[in-house]
């Protein structure tokens, strides 16, 4: 009795996470960076019609940077908006995204040969 108790209550989960799926709380994620290294910086899913925020940290010196988001499944990217030291929260926003994962690259907006290391958080609005 206790077993198939059990069986059915597995089922009922299953169920319940194949038709609701799984809800994250966690909606923010943070990445180290290092500008001219020819990798991502970072990574986040986005629901169609999303909007991505993005706040750069501890960055190792106070050059202007800027940050686009590439689509993993088309290899389009945004353009890249400036994020200025200093600047109140170090943030800037994409709007209206195409659902699916996005790659976060961070470039320096001067002198480029001179690489910077910093904390990139990406995280989903509203």
């Amino acid at each position: 009795m206790v077993k198939k108790f059990m069986s059915m209550l597995i089922i009922i989960a299953i169920s319940f996470v194949t038709f609701f799926g799984f809800s994250s709380s966690a909606s923010a994620e943070s990445f180290k960076f290092k500008t001219g290294d020819g990798q991502w910086d970072g990574q986040i899913y986005v629901n169609n019609g999303g909007h991505v925020g993005i706040q750069i940290n501890d960055w190792s010196n106070q050059d202007d940077l800027k940050v686009r988001l590439c689509s993993a499944s088309s290899g389009n990217c945004t353009v890249f908006k400036r994020i200025r030291y200093g600047n109140p929260g170090n943030t800037t926003t994409f709007t209206n995204m195409v659902g699916g994962l996005y790659y976060a690259d961070v470039a320096k907006l001067d002198r480029p040969n001179i690489q910077v290391t910093g904390v990139l958080r990406l995280y989903l609005l509203g």
